[in-house]
């Protein structure tokens, strides 16, 4: 287990490759669930072309799933983010706040469940997400994309099924308020003795 205010990688592993790196800082690990904290403008890695350029998500997902790529530097941009994540869920429930710390909304994150690493936890987005607003109204998100991702053969019709049961497991605990939502989190800060995490030196740490 890590422990309150360790730094450590978040990476997302896509056909064996780390397709993106973040520098988060964990809250708090457990048995029951994983915390953790990335802040607005902290260094990344991220997907780019060959020219070094990152992708960019206007482009259509087909397209972006045909592109050759390396990782390359980026920046979290914009918004500073709290990592709830349920022992074994393939969900993530994230509570998200703009550079002034105005809470914006929960974003519930698709994801295989996190494995653990020497370097912090691995991961890989499963494309459809769900976007639940401050008034507590709720939406799917990137279902266009879900049905690209099958028609290019990221996934099966099976599979997409399932990540969207996964969607739904996570929906009935927004309803039921299960944690997180048992509580009031639009108040939490990152506490102050927290030394800002940066991505490591090692190269390793960015080859699964």
């Amino acid at each position: 287990m890590w422990s309150s205010g360790d730094p450590i990688l978040l990476r997302y592993v896509h056909y064996g490759r780390v397709s993106r790196a973040k520098p988060m800082t964990v809250v708090e690990d457990s048995a029951e669930h994983v915390a953790l904290f990335i802040a607005a403008g902290s260094q990344m890695k991220t997907r780019c072309g060959l020219d070094g350029v990152p992708l960019s998500r206007d482009l259509p997902y087909a397209e972006r799933f045909a592109l050759p790529w390396q990782l390359c530097d980026g920046v979290w941009s914009g918004y500073s983010v709290l990592m709830l994540t349920p022992a074994g869920a393939g969900h993530s429930f994230w509570a998200i706040w703009d550079e002034e710390w105005a809470f914006q909304e929960w974003y519930v994150n698709l994801q295989l469940p996190l494995r653990r690493t020497r370097f912090g936890f691995d991961t890989a987005d499963n494309v459809l997400d769900l976007v639940i607003e401050r008034d507590l109204t709720w939406r799917w998100k990137d279902e266009h994309e879900l049905a690209e991702a099958v028609r290019v053969g990221r996934f099966t019709p099976e599979e997409a099924e399932a990540v969207r049961a996964e969607g739904q497991r996570a929906l009935a605990a927004f309803e039921a308020r299960s944690w997180p939502f048992d509580r009031d989190w639009t108040m939490w800060r990152p506490d102050p003795v927290w030394r800002k995490a940066r991505l490591p030196a090692d190269p390793a740490a960015y080859e699964a």
